[in-house]
């Protein structure tokens, strides 16, 4: 997770300028001397759609009606529910932790009192050389970026009923690319408004 504290310093001498073309509202936030940290918040606000580009990467959100330069504050504070709007993105908003994984697996195992049957399923006698390749199956083709794969996944549901469910969150992280962009714009509209 970024630490937005730090990445405060990074924005420290970015010069923050709105454009206003009506339903085309542009807010520029960059550093005159650099292109580090530059970003862009540009606001479709007849189709209530928002495009970030810039140095932070790319994203696409739309909404029906906030998705306004006036109205994306509702936004900065919750996360959670901007996150819900968002239709591409090029930046990675979560990633994968594999001993998070491991760790979480676990809890489901001892929660649902599952060892028994993933020995029942094991060539292993002894409890903890059968849990060890169970989890090792499960995260056999497990991936920074997307998490247990298609390998795991087949195995995991051989023991685990409905762990589809339960899959897509196992080891996942925030990167705080969201939380990043949340400040570049708190900051960037506060220097507007001072």
């Amino acid at each position: 997770m970024i630490d937005l504290e730090r990445q405060k310093d990074n924005f420290k001498n970015h010069i923050a300028r709105l454009t206003d073309y009506g339903n085309i509202k542009i807010l520029d936030f960059k550093n005159p001397e650099s292109s580090a940290y530059r970003i862009r918040f540009l606001f479709e606000e007849d189709y209530y759609r928002l495009h970030i580009s810039g140095d932070l990467g790319e994203l696409i959100a739309t909404n029906y009606n906030n998705m306004t330069f006036e109205g994306f504050s509702d936004f900065v504070n919750d996360v959670g529910y901007f996150e819900g709007k968002i239709d591409c993105h090029s930046r990675n908003i979560y990633t994968y932790n594999e001993d998070k994984a491991r760790d979480e697996l676990k809890k489901i195992i001892n929660e649902y009192e599952l060892l028994q049957d993933i020995m029942n399923k094991s060539y292993y006698d002894d409890e903890k050389d059968a849990l060890n390749d169970f989890l090792d199956g499960v995260l056999e083709d497990f991936d920074s970026d997307r998490g247990v794969g298609s390998k795991g996944y087949d195995v995991a549901s051989e023991i685990i009923t409905d762990f589809g469910e339960e899959v897509s969150y196992l080891g996942r992280e925030k990167t705080g690319i969201l939380e990043l962009y949340m400040l570049a714009f708190e900051l960037a509209t506060r220097q507007l408004t001072n």
